[in-house]
C-alpha cells in the first residue's frame, strides 16, 4: 500500500473474516488437499505425520462451524466504498469473527499468534 503511494495509486486493504463461499467449503478443500497429499513422497509424508490430513480436516471443520459469516454483502459493500468513496479507509475489517478474533490476534506478539 505504501509502496504504491509514490506512483499515485491508492490501495485499500480489505481484511475479511471467514465467509461461506466456494473457497471455504471444507469438503472441497480437503478433497484438493488429499490429491496433493497422495502425490507427496513418503519421506515428506513422514515429516508431517500419519494423521496429518485427518487432524487438519477436523480443525477446518470445527473452524468452519464457528466462524463462517453467511452473508458476503458486507465485503462487497467495503469493496464498493473503497472504490467509490472520495476518502476511502486504508483498512477495512469485515465480519464479526474478524473484528472480535482475527484482527486483534494479528496485532498481538508472534508468540501469542502462533
Amino acid at each position: 500500500r505504501r509502496d504504491m503511494k509514490a506512483f499515485g495509486v491508492k490501495v485499500c486493504c480489505i481484511r475479511p473474516g471467514l465467509f461461506k463461499t466456494a473457497l471455504t467449503n471444507p469438503a472441497k478443500i480437503m478433497k484438493e488437499k488429499e490429491v496433493i497429499w497422495n502425490k507427496l513422497p513418503l519421506d515428506i509424508k513422514k515429516q508431517y505425520g500419519d494423521n496429518y490430513v485427518q487432524k487438519d480436516a477436523a480443525k477446518k471443520e470445527k473452524l468452519s462451524k464457528i466462524c463462517l459469516n453467511e452473508d458476503i454483502s458486507p465485503v462487497v459493500q467495503c469493496m464498493e466504498h473503497a472504490l467509490t468513496s472520495l476518502h476511502p479507509h486504508a483498512h477495512y475489517v469485515v465480519g464479526q469473527d474478524a473484528k472480535l478474533f482475527w484482527n486483534p490476534l494479528s496485532r498481538m506478539p508472534v508468540a501469542i499468534q502462533d
